[in-house]
């Protein structure tokens, strides 16, 4: 089979496919999508003339599968059918966007790699907390989104609304854990909880524990750890910084905390009981990030720590 397209001819020639298949009515095109970490992926967006808003099908994976064999012809059936399954069925009403007084109230915040994303940060409003970056975005609850999509706040939309930075800090301080509450729970729960629902998040999961018996040995079993996010599973390493979390689970456990980022949706909290070192931890973390993570998922190669006496966080390396 002939698999010697290169990558712009075969999106042209998906896009014939869609186009034949879908018929009028539809605009097909392809767009670069900035991810985060700056990683950038061509999106195949399949846009009804009539709606405001479609899902967006990144081609790399399909060309992975072309060069394996795969058909153009059953790739473009596949991904036909992958928007009849997505598309949505109604426009946006972005209009609560317009008015920072309507908006205000789904404004939150994400932790994102600072260096990872330092082009993207010079666009964007955002806080420093060591090398992560803090960073604003939009809560599009409005059907059919209802919760699961958002808009990353720039600098241009707060010149638009005229507002200052202080005040979107405030306001995604306020209700970020109200829109996201977070949740902890032993590492062992999270994964069988993920075996009874049956998740796709299950094989990440079963990989990161047996990383984690790799690193750390017979203390595996010896050393509780716990999954800190927040009940949406989304963003939710953010969680690290809601007021007095951290500090009521150290209080709890009796002990300091170290806190390792598995990506940007959780950390993981692990009391120290003084049998780990930093070096450790942090070849753990690197090797989950490396191995386990998809790359624009990885929050940062680090290990924090929590000071219960003092209530303070700092970053070891």
């Amino acid at each position: 089979m002939n698999t010697s397209m290169n990558f712009d001819l075969f999106k042209e020639s998906v896009i014939q496919i869609l186009k034949e298949k879908l018929g009028e009515g539809y605009e097909i095109f392809t767009d670069n999508v900035q991810k985060n970490n700056g990683i950038v992926l061509n999106g195949i967006i399949i846009k009804e003339k009539d709606r405001n808003a479609s899902p967006t099908i990144y081609a790399e994976d399909f060309y992975e599968e072309y060069k394996r064999g795969v058909s153009i012809k059953q790739i473009g059936e596949v991904i036909y059918d992958i928007f009849m399954e997505n598309r949505y069925l109604e426009s946006v009403d972005l209009s609560r966007f317009n008015s920072y007084e309507k908006a205000k109230g789904q404004i939150a915040y994400k932790l994102i790699n600072y260096e990872k994303n330092w082009k993207l940060l010079q666009e964007i409003p955002h806080r420093i907390f060591y090398n992560l970056a803090l960073v604003f975005y939009y809560v599009v609850k409005e059907p059919p989104f209802c919760g699961k999509a958002s808009i990353l706040v720039t600098h241009k939309h707060l010149k638009y609304w005229e507002v200052e930075e202080e005040e979107l800090y405030r306001n995604a301080i306020k209700n970020t854990p109200l829109l996201f509450p977070p949740q902890i729970r032993n590492i062992e729960d999270v994964m069988y909880g993920l075996v009874k629902r049956e998740t796709p998040e299950i094989g990440l999961i079963k990989d990161m524990i047996a990383q984690l018996k790799k690193e750390l040995g017979e203390e595996f079993e010896q050393v509780p750890m716990y999954v800190l996010t927040n009940h949406q599973n989304h963003y939710g390493a953010s969680c690290m910084l809601y007021s007095d979390v951290i500090k009521d689970f150290a209080k709890k456990m009796e002990k300091n905390l170290y806190i390792l980022p598995s990506s940007i949706h959780e950390v993981i909290l692990l009391p120290d009981d003084e049998s780990q070192t930093k070096e450790e931890l942090l070849e753990m973390v690197t090797d989950i990030n490396r191995t386990q993570v998809e790359e624009c998922e990885v929050l940062a190669d680090s290990v924090y720590y929590y000071h219960k006496e003092k209530d303070y966080m700092e970053r070891l390396c």
